[in-house]
């Protein structure tokens, strides 16, 4: 079924509004409204919207040329066909009406076939221009919904973005201390770029590309009966401060979990990682802690390291865990001998080491037993406290 064509047809003569409604009736989807009030018609036009308007050229008071420019200087009616009838056949006058915008011109009446034909053929452009304007506003709209909609999911994947990496700051970091916990180590031992390995024949002596150092605060529990748990906790804050104030931007500061501290050096050579032990090992018990009340206390901490890669003299190595352990027995070896101190564990000259350690269970005693054979032992003394 055709689209219906809506048609409005403006002539001051009764008469001939209903000759043109007549003849319109040939063409079943031609929607034909009248009008003989000319003054008014622009606000007819305006609630119809119809597809073509067949206006009288010679109406009073209004004629239909001024009609026609009332037409087209509304925006809403600017598109709208415009086919003027009239009695004139000078060119004079078609030409005024072709100036101030009339599509067509006919001289009436005409052969209702042939006024069928002209009204039928600008009513579908009028109409398919309408359609192609509804078109192209609906394509703004979608296009315009579809940048705020990108837009919508660019903030949401922003936000969504930020609430993940502080999820996973959240998920990495010590919420007492601000140091980073041992979650943290895979991570910061994937970032750090790679080294060139010592020579072979140094490597019992080299810590490689970095030192695991591990130390716990002496006699903790002490503090946390005498103190208070705030005491305590202000003391580990304290530590979290001396190790960022002491050590390098690049090495990783971990707590390993209660009163106990893991720092990641990073590049060290043998005696760099003697030193970097021994600066670990002082900026935490050199001086006094001054805490919240006014308290001063000198706290101690006991400390062992080792290098990873942890490669013996017969090319075998130690997993990254394992190093970590020998860490934690030389910690343990430290509390032994009296506490406030440390030792480094580093390959001795014998062969079949890795082996070795792992069958004797790495226990501070074993240890001890051996150094200058699978392993060779650092010691580092603390800061002189007085009582």
């Amino acid at each position: 079924m055709d689209e219906t064509l809506r048609v409005l047809i403006v002539d001051d003569q009764p008469i001939i509004l209903e000759a043109v409604r007549s003849m319109l009736a040939l063409a079943p989807e031609l929607e034909v409204t009248t009008t003989s009030d000319a003054d008014g018609a622009i606000v007819l036009a305006l609630q119809l919207r119809p597809h073509v308007v067949l206006l009288d050229l010679n109406m009073e008071p209004v004629d239909g040329l001024e009609v026609l420019s009332r037409l087209r200087a509304d925006p809403d009616l600017t598109d709208v066909s415009v086919v003027m009838l009239s009695a004139a056949e000078e060119p004079e006058t078609k030409v005024e009406a072709f100036r101030r915008g009339a599509n067509d011109y006919v001289v009436k009446l005409p052969s209702p076939l042939e006024l069928v034909a002209r009204v039928r053929y600008h009513a579908r452009a009028a109409a398919a221009a309408e359609a192609r304007e509804a078109a192209f506003q609906a394509l703004i709209e979608s296009r315009a919904a579809l940048e705020a909609r990108n837009q919508q999911v660019e903030s949401q994947k922003a936000q969504l973005e930020l609430m993940n990496r502080e999820l996973t700051e959240a998920s990495l970091t010590d919420a007492l201390t601000g140091l980073r916990n041992r979650r943290y180590l895979k991570f910061f031992l994937e970032q750090a770029p790679n080294l060139p390995q010592p020579p072979t024949e140094r490597r019992h002596r080299a810590p490689g590309h970095f030192t695991f150092c591990l130390f716990d605060l002496d006699h903790f529990k002490q503090i946390n009966d005498r103190y208070g748990h705030e005491t305590g906790d202000a003391v580990l804050v304290e530590v979290a401060r001396r190790l960022r104030q002491n050590l390098r931007e690049n090495d990783g500061l971990l707590r390993w979990g209660g009163e106990e501290f893991l720092v990641v050096g990073h590049g060290y050579d043998y005696e760099g990682a003697r030193d970097f032990a021994y600066r670990v090992l002082h900026s935490v018990s050199e001086t006094p802690m001054r805490l919240p009340g006014g308290l001063s206390l000198r706290v101690t901490c006991s400390l062992g390291y080792a290098p990873l890669p942890w490669v013996g003299s017969d090319g075998a190595q130690l997993s990254r865990d394992q190093v970590l352990n020998l860490a934690d027995v030389a910690l343990y070896l430290s509390k032994l001998e009296g506490r406030n101190r440390g030792y480094g564990v580093f390959p001795g000259p014998d062969q079949d080491v890795v082996g070795r350690l792992s069958d004797l269970g790495l226990d501070p005693h074993s240890l001890r037993q051996e150094n200058g054979k699978g392993v060779q032992l650092v010691a580092l003394a603390g800061p002189v406290t007085t009582p």
